[in-house]
């Protein structure tokens, strides 16, 4: 299948998907942000960035990175770590919820 078929039949299921689930209607979906969110998953997973650099077929470390972003929850993860190795308790410590209306980008 060709990158322009991947893309018609993913965009043919996104729209059908979005018929059931209107906030779906709003949302870029595609290949690449498939690729993407297959990556960030990987990371989550703990999987080594040159494991995920081999699964996407890339040549450089660097060229993964483009693809990987960490998300709140990693960073709240980390910060956590931080604190618990350090032996320090944050101070007005609220788990943090978006609202609904905030959008995520791309």
């Amino acid at each position: 299948m060709t990158r322009d078929g991947v893309a018609y039949v993913l965009s043919k299921h996104a729209s059908a998907a979005a018929r059931d689930n209107p906030t779906l209607r709003h949302k870029h979906i595609t290949p690449h942000v498939l690729r993407h969110s297959c990556a960030v998953a990987l990371l989550q997973s703990g999987t080594d960035v040159t494991v995920i650099r081999d699964y996407l077929g890339h040549t450089s470390v660097a060229t993964t990175g483009r693809y990987i972003t960490t998300n709140l929850q990693m960073k709240r993860e980390a910060m956590k770590a931080f604190w618990k190795k350090a032996g320090i308790e944050p101070s007005n410590a609220k788990t943090w919820k978006p609202k609904a209306d905030v959008s995520q980008s791309k």
